[in-house]
């Protein structure tokens, strides 16, 4: 394994950890969608808490995981071929898929309906193929099979990027610049809350361009031109001035009188947040990128484990996270600690069950 892989193990268990911690924060503060919310009075400032957490996790996290998966994505498509990467990416992604569709989103329902017929609930749908809707969490990697073959298919014809391009400060603008118009028309169509088969087109135009930056990555260099400084610098940028602009974004969007503009629609609300949004996702993970490839450059034998098992905490975290979340109902130390506690059980917890499951031979394989 080379040492550029270290780094980039590593921001994919930090990002994993987002992840449990999001569905957690969804869980308590009813903001957002999730298998169970635990509906409980929030003061501002707990509002305010979830609000900022839940709105700058979601900005970035699942941008940096579809820039991390197109990072590989060339190179195992030169080595294999494109019949044969398709064919891998099929059972490498499309397996987990059908898994969580069929056996684990039941059990996550069931465990939140006790009453529910959990063999007619899991046959019904076929018809419209509503059970593609059933994806949960996997969305991600429904989403990742689609943008892989895509890529496949069209990569000859796709623009390259110059091996002398630079990380500056105008091509950074620029990128924002596109998200911005790409989120902005997006959600003039399919507002922020709104979802197809499970996909939430409204935050698409972030993934597409990270995923695309992702697979250019290694021709351009990307990782290796954005230092240390750059990423502290980012990183200051990323909160300094996009703190601000997410308080801008919602005077605008009118959150205070319950509107809530900020989802989409014409109006400068939707434009500012699209931007505040699109202004995080893109300076957080340059700083990310920079101080990690500087100070997280390496794996103990603890970071190496972790990151063997973040496929694996990310499929199986749902239905743990919901079990601890019913099993602690009755238990309230505070909306905000909870939160936290729940969210720690629940990425230790998914990490057992994904090396537990990891051990059963031929099974453990999906999951790797």
């Amino acid at each position: 394994m080379s040492v550029r892989i270290s780094y980039i193990d590593n921001l994919r268990v930090f990002c994993i950890v987002i992840v449990v911690l999001i569905h957690s924060a969804v869980t308590y503060s009813c903001i957002g969608s999730w298998y169970y919310n635990e509906p409980m009075p929030l003061n501002d400032l707990e509002k305010l808490f979830f609000f900022l957490f839940q709105s700058h996790a979601q900005a970035f996290s699942m941008s940096l995981f579809f820039f991390v998966s197109g990072y590989f994505i060339p190179a195992s498509l030169e080595r294999k071929g494109t019949k044969t990467f398709i064919l891998d990416r099929l059972k490498r992604l499309g397996i987990p898929v059908l898994i969580y569709i069929f056996i684990i989103n039941p059990i996550c329902v069931k465990l939140v309906y006790p009453q529910l017929n959990i063999v007619e609930f899991t046959l019904k749908g076929f018809h419209n193929l509503d059970f593609l809707g059933r994806t949960g969490p996997l969305w991600f990697a429904f989403a990742l099979l689609i943008f892989s073959v895509i890529f496949a298919l069209v990569h000859k014809y796709l623009p390259s990027a110059k091996s002398n391009v630079r990380v500056s400060n105008l091509n950074i603008m620029v990128i924002i610049g596109l998200i911005t118009l790409l989120a902005f028309g997006f959600r003039l169509v399919a507002p922020i809350g709104t979802s197809f088969y499970n996909l939430q087109f409204c935050y698409f135009a972030a993934y597409i361009v990270c995923f695309y930056l992702g697979t250019q990555a290694q021709r351009i260099n990307i990782t290796e031109k954005i230092n240390f400084q750059q990423g502290k610098k980012w990183l200051y940028i990323a909160f300094g001035v996009g703190i601000p602009l997410w308080f801008i974004a919602g005077f605008f969007g009118k959150i205070s009188e319950g509107k809530m503009l900020i989802t989409g629609g014409f109006n400068a609300g939707a434009f500012l947040y699209a931007f505040w949004e699109s202004f995080f996702c893109v300076s957080f993970i340059i700083a990310l990128l920079g101080i990690a490839k500087a100070k997280w450059n390496y794996q103990s034998k603890t970071m190496k484990f972790l990151s063997e098992n973040t496929f694996g905490v990310y499929v199986f975290h749902a239905p743990v996270l919901i079990g601890l979340s019913i099993l602690t109902k009755d238990i309230h130390p505070g909306i905000i600690p909870k939160f936290f506690i729940i969210a720690f059980l629940a990425v230790m917890a998914s990490l057992l069950v994904s090396w537990l499951i990891r051990q059963i031979p031929v099974v453990g394989k999906i999951f790797n």
